[in-house]
């Protein structure tokens, strides 16, 4: 009785952290619409709304999917529910879904809601969005722009900026930034921008010092955290850099790639359990994903888990087989394991694929050598050589005579 006690836990303790593990509907419904797989993000979206009727991200994402299956009185009724919760949230969406239903004037009306509300996009991206050609040199449409300024001074001179700094006029920009900051106006994208000046300027660290001040000004500013987390990572500092990525992925769990990078960076930390949990949630919502495979076999051999690395290996390259990078990294897994014939055939079809890559020579040149080919090893080393692994010069004068 005892053993069946014990099993019957053990089965129940299983259960709970694999349902902790588990993505969440509203997660599996917009890993679909990345692949544009709308008829399944409406399931998942439907089940996320019933778990929760006040779900407004995921009422919002299923308008969105209702609307790319041109089901548009479906996306009206889900954008007009989130617009009542947050007024001018699906002012836009809302205003495209009316003019697909033939409601040019209620569109119109909509459109001017949007200009509005505190989720007004730039001018530009709703001048030039095709969605929206239909309504142009409309009447209704030239008097909603004359109506107002739908843009105020520091709207139009943050956009200055922009078009300053794609043109390479960065003194300019920063002047219109420094006058902006003493006016403490929109400070956390005026410390991002001039992050990027400085970034680009090579002032590394007075771009990481606005970047800080950026997101301490607005901590929703994820485009500022994310510049931040990879200067952090260009500096090893892998414990503030997975500190940005946690934050970004608690504000918008659906922005998949950085499950990866965390994964990654747990790595670096000797989290090895935790990069593992962290990129098998990407796996979960992704298993064709090749690339996924990849950094997981990556994780086991950077902890000394070959054979669990030659699996992800194997894996990835039975999803994509024309990766130089996949079939090397199973060629340095197998001579880790002293299977120096598979690693040689894996570096030969890396360099089928890649036929410049120093490193690969420089591997299969120390596999033909351990295997006894001097010849072989000669030529790889030559090669290496010749594609800047200085090294490589050393073997050259022992083994090529």
């Amino acid at each position: 009785m005892r053993h069946i006690i014990i099993a019957i836990s053990a089965i129940f303790f299983f259960q709970q952290s694999l349902a902790q593990r588990m993505p969440s509907n509203y997660l599996k419904a917009r890993s679909h619409m990345l692949t544009e797989n709308y008829d399944s993000s409406l399931y998942y979206f439907n089940k996320a709304v019933k778990e929760n009727r006040d779900d407004y991200d995921a009422i919002f994402y299923r308008g969105i999917s209702y609307y790319k299956l041109n089901l548009f009185p479906s996306a009206n009724k889900d954008f007009r529910q989130v617009n009542n919760r947050y007024n001018g949230k699906a002012s836009l969406m809302l205003a495209k879904t009316e003019l697909r239903l033939n409601h040019p004037e209620v569109a119109i009306n909509f459109l001017r809601e949007h200009l509005s509300s505190y989720y007004k996009i730039a001018e530009k991206d709703i001048l030039l969005d095709p969605e929206l050609s239909a309504l142009e040199g409309t009447s209704a449409w030239n008097n909603l722009w004359r109506e107002k300024e739908w843009y105020n001074h520091l709207d139009n001179q943050l956009q200055e900026v922009r078009y300053l700094m794609s043109s390479g006029d960065d003194l300019e920009a920063l002047n219109i930034l420094s006058n902006l900051e003493k006016r403490g106006s929109k400070a956390t994208l005026v410390h991002q921008y001039k992050s990027e000046i400085y970034l680009r300027n090579g002032n590394e660290k007075a771009a990481l010092d606005e970047l800080s001040k950026s997101v301490k000004t607005d901590y929703r500013n994820l485009d500022a955290r994310k510049l931040r987390a990879s200067l952090y990572i260009g500096r090893e500092d892998f414990t503030n850099a997975l500190n940005d990525y946690k934050i970004i992925l608690r504000q918008d769990p659906s922005l998949f790639e950085y499950y990866i990078l965390s994964a990654k960076l747990m790595s670096e930390l000797n989290d090895y359990k935790g990069a593992l949990n962290e990129i098998g949630i990407y796996q979960m919502l992704f298993p064709s994903n090749d690339n996924a495979y990849f950094e997981e076999g990556n994780i086991h051999f950077a902890h000394g888990k070959y054979l669990n690395a030659l699996t992800c290996y194997n894996k990835a390259l039975a999803l994509n087989e024309g990766i130089a990078e996949y079939y090397y990294a199973r060629g340095i897994s197998y001579a880790a394991t002293g299977t120096h014939l598979y690693a040689v055939k894996d570096f030969s079809m890396s360099l089928d694929l890649d036929p410049l890559s120093a490193d690969t020579w420089f591997a299969k040149g120390l596999t033909d050598m351990a295997l006894g080919d001097n010849s072989a090893a000669c030529f790889d080393f030559r090669k290496a050589a010749q594609y800047g692994i200085f090294e490589a010069r050393s073997y050259v004068g022992k083994l090529c005579k």
